[in-house]
């Protein structure tokens, strides 16, 4: 996936990603989406926009003290919530207008104009990514931004600049809280504990925290940190995430930008990575997350038969007994023989050609070559 890919509706069929961060949908998961994955999407926290009172007060005079040079605006609602909590709004507004100002849309720009600041840039994205995209490919190094943050993946833009050779102030006119939805985090960190998904996008450190402390706190972090890096690639918009991950044992890859489209990008290519590719009777296939592509047609295995296939694909030709398969499941605890036996009818009833999978008696099974 490039940049602007062309969209493929199936490249990326049969792959189930998770996607975390603090909207309860994001944009990575449409664009991941459109290319077939299958999403779980995850509010891992919520951005409440309430900002914190001390916090943007220091930010202000820091502002204040030494004026920016470039000032990024996230949103009309942050804007304001600024220039509404400056104890002095006046001094604020002249050091604003002799900035470089440069807003995440059209509305932004509106709300900015109509607080008195007339020169303000905007992007044909609309969107707060395309402001960081823009300000990052210029040369940003000895200059000094002010930033307005709206979420906490703005943070990884951040960052960035500041590895640019740029000053950077934050100005966060949010605040931080768990999510609603906690049946959905406990759903992920399940899913991940259980080897269920085929990669995890960590969209920013705040999400990746409450994630792994729920996991924590319920006794699943262990099972997690097994499976994440090991067995599920992990991906992050930067480095901030990836340090979360990294205190909870994890190690992640990292976006080479932290944008939108480098992240789903890395994300497709993780999977597509991971995919066991054979030659079985004669016939190409490829095994991925839950389904088969056999010559090119997709076939939907359910998760312990497209376990099995996993491991019979890795080693075509070779015998595995129930025990050598049992020993290299993801939860080797939760499967006896029988239930051995029961994944590989399933197995073969999901493929066009039962013949493909083979029973060697008393030994266990293979695959045709």
């Amino acid at each position: 996936m490039a940049q602007q890919p062309a969209v493929d509706p199936d490249l990326l069929r049969g792959f189930t990603i998770a996607v975390v961060g603090h909207r309860r949908r994001h944009r990575v998961a449409d664009l991941l989406e459109r290319h077939g994955a299958r999403i779980v999407s995850v509010q891992g926290v919520r951005a409440v926009p309430q900002p914190d009172a001390a916090v943007l007060r220091r930010a202000t005079a820091a502002c204040l003290h030494t004026p920016p040079d470039d000032v990024v605006f996230s949103s009309a609602a942050g804007a304001r919530a600024w220039l509404r909590a400056a104890p002095d709004p006046d001094r604020l507004l002249k050091i604003l207008r002799a900035a470089r100002l440069l807003a995440a849309d059209a509305r932004t720009a509106d709300a900015l104009r109509a607080a008195g600041l007339r020169d303000v840039l905007s992007t044909e994205t609309g969107t707060a990514d395309g402001v960081y995209r823009h300000v990052l490919a210029a040369r940003a190094g000895g200059r000094r931004f002010a930033v307005q943050l709206d979420t906490p993946d703005q943070a990884e833009h951040c960052r960035r600049l500041r590895m640019s050779g740029a000053d950077v102030v934050e100005v966060p006119t949010y605040v931080t809280a768990p999510p609603n939805d906690v049946v959905g985090v406990r759903r992920i960190v399940e899913l991940m504990g259980r080897r269920q998904v085929d990669a995890v996008a960590w969209l920013d450190p705040v999400a990746a925290g409450h994630i792994l402390r729920f996991a924590d706190a319920h006794g699943r972090l262990p099972a997690v940190a097994a499976q994440l890096g090991v067995h599920i690639p992990v991906v992050c918009r930067g480095r901030l995430g990836a340090a979360v991950l990294h205190r909870h044992g994890v190690e992640a890859t990292i976006a080479p930008m932290p944008f939108d489209e480098e992240t789903a990008a890395v994300l497709a290519r993780s999977v597509l990575d991971r995919a066991v590719h054979a030659t079985v009777g004669g016939r190409a296939l490829e095994v991925r997350g839950h389904a088969a592509l056999l010559d090119g047609a997709l076939y939907p295995i359910q998760q312990s038969p497209v376990e099995v296939l996993r491991l019979l694909a890795a080693e075509p030709g070779k015998v595995l007994s129930s025990a050598d398969i049992r020993r290299r499941l993801p939860s080797p605890a939760d499967v006896d023989d029988h239930a051995i036996e029961m994944a590989v009818s399933r197995l073969r009833r999901s493929l066009p050609d039962v013949g493909l999978v083979q029973t060697v008696i008393k030994r266990g099974y293979r695959l045709a070559v």
